[in-house]
């Protein structure tokens, strides 16, 4: 899962791994053993034979090849091999000690076996006459009459379970000086029944649920009628945990193509081209809840790719439905930060079909392989089918597909108590009276506030105030050289309807100061809740790199302070700005903004005109009233509320943005007339093996006639040396401007899909982006300087030589290569700009015209 959509998990995975900061990683004793299971009479290796440590439930299986690997510090003294349709083994072995080697002879019931060392002959996995893929092919042609969509209606209630849990907990990570004061903390530790390990519960959200589908016209509706999360309210955002929760532990449909988890694209053993994908193996006939079923093991041609190892129960008889679905990943997966994943679902027959019942899912989370680690767990249960009976319109009717209730945060436990499948266990129902009981402890709010500090920037609760951004207090940048800045906002602590914010900034350089205060009303019961409703006034004397336009992050930033030639054309801008939104839980908004902005030339930039000698003649200022409206369609959009800014998680579903500004002439100072209109439409694709996609277009025009070239469009450009995935890399800054343009921005990512093939560098892990970003427009002549003395003319450089340029017949194109996941989160982008390479300044790399090399960090799963 990517945070940069993936990315947009790097909070969650710093806040939950923030818990592991406390100390560095502990030192315990490991037990490794490694060794191959084989049949003692034909000597040909054994798969899927479960190996385990006596009295513990720690252990894994061989893999085709019958080999295995174990590495634990919950071993006990003794490792026991069986398989079904043999003798069960166990010898012993030396707990602590590395490097062990167990090899097994397995003799079927009834013979004798010995335990020896043995080099066994691969016997070849064929595809053609193989009755496991004969078997897999049935079920993947039966599947579309064996899910409940194929059903004209259906309903169900649902409650689902999500717990965090920090693992590993050994005596020794008990008795660390952090946790002196929160001994009481360790009262709470359970033990895990899928590994054996210790675990402290550290977060739990339960939700009750009413599900409702139609086939025709389709649409499926979540109807959430009540949700219970232990809070970190003062620190983190509960509905952003929520959101998150739900992208990371999406609902597993063993009948899908593609298993959504972590953001990431795991391909279903059901999927079409499973039988190129997997190997399949027929083990046993069984019997399930009466029925006699058939035990289909599966497991992945490559290790690396995003696919499970496990087993399907499937009907003996004509329907080939799954009744029982076991899945794992395998170690070597391209896949980061997870150590195990197992999935676990049960159906049970009703009315004559096969109903999933019970689904659960468990995360082994880490930073690194032998650590401190986070169990994710997720329940669901589903209960009290109803087939066939549609309900009103209404209940199926609008955009998003989950719907809370406005009280669900606040059922009381006469609620619960009837919502609930199962009751709580005894740890997990501690786990509310645990956290409530942590969030008093000093020592835990002060480690809360630095890992708050770490992850938004910002030192929060100070009194009614949170000050920050830290990493923008110092920059600096050729025009206004060494800066300062210190600003903050207020929070819940002075008032949740009413949010202030501003800061005051200073160049060394140029000696002036900088400043920008605004105040917000909101019309929800608290500023930070989503969807948003507010109205917001402000005031900013600051500077302004035109062209450059920065999402979810200060220009001002420490890290963007390293740029590359032509950073210095600057205006210093005086804007008076009020703004109205509202958001609708239909994922419809719209905005209402009234603006007056002044612009004044700094640095090397000039506001000039010529006058009817051809003199270039300076003009001091450009002045804009403009009011603007903003239209936005997102459906079931999901956000992560940040401190200063809302991350959008992007879904499956496009989102369709309309932009519309006018100046005003002769009000309130302004100097201009025109109309601005831009449509931009983003989508992500989800390509299964090949990745995904992320895909944005926009087009846009400027009406007007003698509107300044800087009111146009200049397309935005990074001049940081970190790669901007939004903005055009290797273009100059006010290089291209033009008053009707078509932007286009393709990202796609492949996830390992080649060099997972390719030998030695596929132990690496690494992974591919390519990018491919154009621009084609043009300027009309009522608006070309070059055929207007009276405009403000474009930049020239030093020389007196022309900087800014029109788009000519061919869009600008630029392209890049990326390497990612280098360790875990660095990625090496190599830029190419492919056209437009005999203008002046174009970037350098190696003396090659329009090549660059840039970077960026990247978290994902």
């Amino acid at each position: 899962m990517k945070f940069s959509n993936k990315t947009h998990f790097r909070h969650l995975l710093l806040l939950c791994f923030g818990v592991l900061l406390i100390q560095p990683a502990f030192s315990q004793k490991m037990t490794g053993i490694k060794g191959k299971v084989i049949d003692a009479e034909t000597q040909e290796p054994l798969p899927f034979v479960n190996i385990t440590f006596l009295n513990s439930n720690v252990g894994t299986e061989t893999d085709l090849d019958g080999n295995y690997s174990i590495e634990t510090m919950w071993a006990t003294d003794s490792l026991a091999v069986s398989y079904l349709g043999y003798v069960t083994q166990a010898v012993p072995v030396k707990v602590g000690e590395k490097n062990q080697v167990v090899n097994f002879e397995l003799s079927q019931v009834g013979v004798n076996l010995n335990t020896v060392t043995v080099t066994a002959e691969k016997k070849k996995y064929r595809k053609k006459d193989n009755p496991a893929v004969e078997l897999i092919r049935n079920v993947i042609d039966n599947k579309d009459k064996n899910r409940l969509s194929s059903l004209d209606y259906y309903e169900y209630e649902q409650y689902e379970k999500t717990e965090l849990d920090l693992n590993n907990i050994t005596d020794k990570f008990r008795h660390r000086k952090a946790f002196r004061k929160i001994q009481f903390i360790f009262d709470y530790v359970d033990t895990s029944e899928v590994n054996g390990k210790p675990y402290l519960p550290l977060f739990l959200r339960e939700t009750a649920s009413r599900v409702f589908y139609r086939k025709d016209p389709e649409a499926k509706k979540e109807y959430r009628d009540g949700i219970k999360i232990t809070g970190f309210d003062e620190w983190v955002d509960p509905n952003s945990i929520s959101t998150l929760t739900d992208l990371l532990y999406q609902d597993v449909n063993v009948y899908d193509n593609i298993i959504m988890l972590m953001g990431s694209q795991f391909i279903s053993p059901t999927n079409s081209i499973a039988p190129d994908f997997y190997k399949f193996y027929i083990l046993d006939t069984l019997e399930y809840e009466g029925h006699e079923v058939i035990d289909l093991a599966f497991y992945p041609r490559n290790k690396l790719d995003l696919a499970f190892k496990g087993n399907l129960y499937i009907t003996h008889d004509s329907s080939f439905a799954v009744v029982r679905a076991e899945m794992d990943i395998l170690p070597d997966i391209n896949l980061n930060f997870v150590r195990d994943l197992h999935i676990e679902q049960e159906f049970s027959e009703q009315e004559g079909a096969w109903l999933l019942t019970e689904d659960y899912l468990v995360v082994d989370y880490s930073l690194t392989e032998k650590g401190q680690g986070l169990f994710g767990q997720r329940t669901v249960s589903y209960r009290n089918h109803v087939f066939n009976q549609p309900r009103e319109e209404e209940v199926y009717s609008g955009a998003d597909k989950v719907v809370e209730d406005p009280d669900a945060l606040k059922r009381d436990p006469t609620f619960w108590a009837e919502a609930r499948h199962q009751e709580l266990s005894s740890s997990e129902a501690a786990i509310y009276e645990m956290v409530d009981t942590l969030q008093t402890v000093p020592a835990f709010r002060r480690f809360m506030d630095i890992l708050t500090i770490l992850v938004s920037g910002y030192k929060t609760n100070v009194g009614p105030f949170d000050i920050g951004p830290i990493g923008s207090f110092y920059s600096f940048n050729d025009v206004e050289g060494f800066r300062l800045r210190f600003g903050g906002k207020t929070n819940f602590n002075l008032s949740e309807k009413w949010q202030l914010a501003g800061y005051l900034a200073y160049g060394f350089r140029d000696h002036d100061l900088k400043y920008t205060g605004t105040v917000l009303y909101s019309f929800r019961p608290d500023f930070m809740q989503n969807p948003k409703h507010y109205l917001r006034a402000g005031y900013q004397k600051e500077t302004n790199f035109v062209g450059q336009d920065f999402r979810f992050i200060s220009e001002d930033n420490f890290f963007l302070s390293f740029r590359r030639g032509g950073a210095d054309r600057m205006t210093m801008n005086t804007l008076y700005q009020l703004e109205y939104l509202q958001e609708f839980p239909s994922s419809f908004s719209y905005g209402i903004t009234l603006a007056h902005k002044q612009r004044v030339p700094i640095g090397t930039l000039t506001f000039e005109y010529l006058n009817d000698e051809g003199e270039r003649v300076p003009l001091d200022d450009i002045t804009t009233a403009q009011v603007g409206l903003m239209l936005r369609f997102a459906p079931n959009e999901q956000y992560v509320q940040g401190q200063t800014y809302r991350i959008n998680i992007q879904n499956r579903y496009p989102i369709f943005t309309l932009n519309f500004q006018m100046g005003l002439r002769d009000v309130l100072g302004g100097q201009y007339d025109y109309q601005r209109v831009a449509l931009n439409i983003s989508k992500r694709f989800n390509l299964s093996l090949l990745g995904y996609t992320r895909f944005e277009i926009e087009g846009g025009k400027v009406f007007g006639e003698g509107v300044p070239y800087i009111l146009l469009n200049i397309p935005r450009t990074s001049l940081s040396y970190a790669f901007a995935p939004n903005s055009f890399n290797m273009m100059n800054a006010l290089e291209f401007v033009s008053d009707e343009y078509v932007y286009l921005n393709l990202q796609h990512f492949f996830n390992g899909f080649f060099f997972n093939k390719i030998p030695l560098i596929k132990k690496l892990k690494l992974r591919e982006i390519v990018t491919l970003k154009a621009i084609y427009g043009r300027l009309s002549d009522a608006n070309n300087p070059l055929l207007n003395p009276e405009l403000i003319q474009f930049i020239t450089d030093s020389d007196g030589k022309q900087g800014t340029f029109t788009l000519g017949k061919e869009p600008y194109l630029e392209a890049s290569a990326g390497i990612s996941n280098i360790f875990k989160v660095g990625t090496i982008d190599f830029v190419w700009r492919l056209n437009y390479l005999d203008l002046p300044a174009v970037p350098q790399l190696f003396g090659v015209d329009g090549l660059g090399l840039r970077f960026r960090a990247i978290v994902e799963f």
